[in-house]
């Protein structure tokens, strides 16, 4: 704990009993008489339980948060909440299917946890994989296909969770001859990035037909595309396909204009839960409290309708898509939500041995230890 300026020796361990005796508790000494409460016992010392009643009977205890300003952070044993003071920047990239974090952050649940979250906008340009590997964001939600490459090539992430399917879309112009993967070799392929979500994992669909994506000697021509242009270069003509993480690649499809050839819908999971490797180290107590409550949030999608749609309207009302609120209605109805953290472990293995077949992962890498590294075992028993 940091040491006010102003106030010499300023440990909790210094807090004399005779402040409390005296009824001499301030703003100033209350965060000191709440964290010595938090810490060791000293032989033949009052009950902790007295000191915190003092604090609370004068209403100090929450001067003690509130006083103390940045350089109190609170730690509960109990509770296993370490650092609750702490901001805990989670990614918004645009992205619908990233409702169940706006869902667990609006319906509280990431308070509940004791857990100080907060929503960073980010720019679709920026890399947030190694963003949030070098600790500027705690957590991200993201298509785990994406992830597997980053940590196998050694950034600091790990994932904890799956929320639902169905976010990716492969799409052509409704007079298109392309109907398949098969039909794709030597189309060129509009994709907002090559370290996209939907880049990663159309890619094994295209390598199980025989398709080589290598973007410099491949079968494919690849041609990057700010997001939102997506539909437009498509429907001028200037791509044969495009690929994307909703809404983008839905626009000319919900105008009426193009089709989806393929979805990631049949997939167990899509969307999952991807945290920075030293906060999963250092506070596991804090990763499970922060997957689970980010678990609720999808929860809270899946119980009805009406939930979904009060949440496509936050997406709308808070600029966390770009899209009109039907649309965005339209597309949370088309996901399936099963979160889980025990099935979504179960997914990788299988996820890796067909990432292989895009050669962006060495092909003979066990598919088991890989998964290890992947996951991290939070002890979330759903």
């Amino acid at each position: 704990m940091s040491v006010p300026q102003n106030t010499p020796d300023y440990t909790p361990n210094n807090v004399p009993d005779s402040a409390l005796a005296s009824g001499a508790v301030t703003a100033e000494n209350a965060a000191a008489i709440l964290a010595a409460d938090d810490g060791p016992e000293p032989a033949g010392s009052r009950s902790r339980l007295s000191r915190r009643r003092l604090l609370a009977a004068g209403g100090l205890a929450t001067a003690a948060v509130v006083g103390g300003g940045a350089w109190l952070t609170l730690h509960r044993t109990n509770s296993g909440v370490v650092g609750a003071a702490e901001k805990l920047p989670l990614v918004i990239g645009g992205d619908i299917c990233a409702a169940p974090l706006y869902a667990a952050y609006h319906q509280g649940y990431f308070d509940d946890a004791g857990l100080n979250v907060t929503l960073a906008h980010t720019q679709r340009t920026e890399d947030t994989k190694d963003a949030l590997s070098a600790g500027k964001y705690i957590g991200a939600p993201g298509i785990f296909f994406s992830w597997l490459e980053p940590i196998y090539n050694g950034i600091n992430a790990k994932l904890s969770a799956g929320f639902h399917s169905g976010c990716l879309q492969l799409v052509v112009n409704n007079d298109s001859a392309f109907n398949s993967y098969a039909d794709l070799k030597g189309a060129t392929i509009g994709v907002p990035s090559l370290s996209s979500s939907a880049f990663a994992y159309f890619s094994i669909g295209l390598a199980k037909a025989g398709i080589n994506v290598d973007p410099e000697h491949g079968d494919i021509t690849w041609t990057t595309i700010d997001e939102d242009s997506l539909g437009t270069r498509l429907t001028n003509g200037d791509v044969d396909a495009i690929m994307g993480s909703d809404p983008a690649p839905l626009l000319p499809v919900f105008n009426g204009t193009a089709r989806i050839i393929e979805s990631n819908d049949a997939e167990p999971f899509c969307c999952s839960v991807a945290l920075n490797g030293d906060f999963v180290a250092k506070r596991p107590d804090d990763a499970k409290a922060l997957t689970e409550a980010w678990l609720k949030g999808s929860d809270y999608l899946a119980a009805s309708e009406a939930n979904r749609k009060e949440i496509a309207k936050i997406e709308v009302d808070n600029n966390y898509v770009a899209a009109e609120q039907s649309l965005v209605e339209q597309v949370l109805e088309t996901y399936g939500w099963e979160a889980s953290a025990t099935a979504f472990r179960e997914a990788i293995e299988p996820g890796i041995e067909d990432f292989k077949l895009t050669g962006y992962i060495d092909a003979g890498i066990d598919a088991a230890e890989l998964a290890d590294t992947v996951y991290t075992d939070l002890g979330i028993n759903r």
